[in-house]
């Protein structure tokens, strides 16, 4: 169970961060921007959504120790690739993530995490560096923590093996967030925490990203400890 008191704490501290300016400016334009039409990947959108990632990615040292310009290059094609999936997946939240298809969602996983290998190719494994994924889809979806190596650290006390490794193959992220879900849904309160903050921040709670709400509790807490 999250601590709310302490969430909040950490939630404040967050505040004051870059890195909060990074994640709510960007979720602040997604949430105005799409509509049951539009979304930030299409065609009109997916230019703006690629350069407003670009700095965020390289302030959050996404790529690190790779030449970042050569990765978002590939992240571009990327979410080019994945538009129609992302269109799919955006409006399922952590609570429902069983409705999600694994097809779908495996795509993206693949498409993201090639951004971070030699000459953008797949690992045929499915293993990638996590954050590859994780950071640029905790920004376009909001569901997905982002697991740097603060929050990964965090993760094997709450019984989570094999969490500090920085590649994962697709099905232990999965996996993960599943647990996640599990322990999100059968905290209330913390929901309905997680929906008042989403409706002062961004005016609705009708995405709440509770992937980045998790995140900021485990990385901040991590950060000062």
């Amino acid at each position: 169970m999250i601590d709310l008191n302490v969430w909040q704490d950490r939630f404040e501290q967050y505040k004051k961060m870059d890195y909060a300016n990074n994640f709510y400016g960007f979720w602040r334009w997604k949430v105005s921007t799409e509509t049951s039409q539009t979304h930030i990947l299409d065609k009109m959108h997916l230019p703006i959504t690629h350069e407003k990632l670009v700095p965020i990615m390289k302030a959050w040292l996404t790529y690190r120790p790779f030449d970042p310009d050569a990765c978002l290059n590939h992240l571009r094609c990327s979410l080019e690739e994945i538009a129609p999936f992302y269109n799919r997946l955006r409006n399922i939240s952590l609570l429902d993530l069983e409705k999600t298809s694994i097809d779908d969602i495996k795509f993206i996983w693949h498409k993201l995490g090639r951004a971070k290998e030699k000459n953008g190719m797949e690992s045929a494994s499915s293993k990638y560096f996590v954050i590859a994924v994780a950071k640029p889809l905790m920004f376009l979806w909001g569901q997905t923590l982002a697991f740097d190596d603060l929050v990964r650290g965090c993760l094997p006390a709450l019984g989570f093996k094999g969490a500090s490794n920085n590649r994962w193959s697709f099905y232990q992220w999965y996996n993960t967030m599943r647990r996640f879900q599990e322990r999100t849904k059968n905290d209330t309160e913390f929901i309905n925490l997680c929906n008042e903050v989403t409706r002062c921040e961004f005016g609705t709670e009708a995405q709440v990203p509770y992937g980045q709400f998790l995140d900021l509790y485990y990385w901040v807490g991590a950060k000062y400890q």
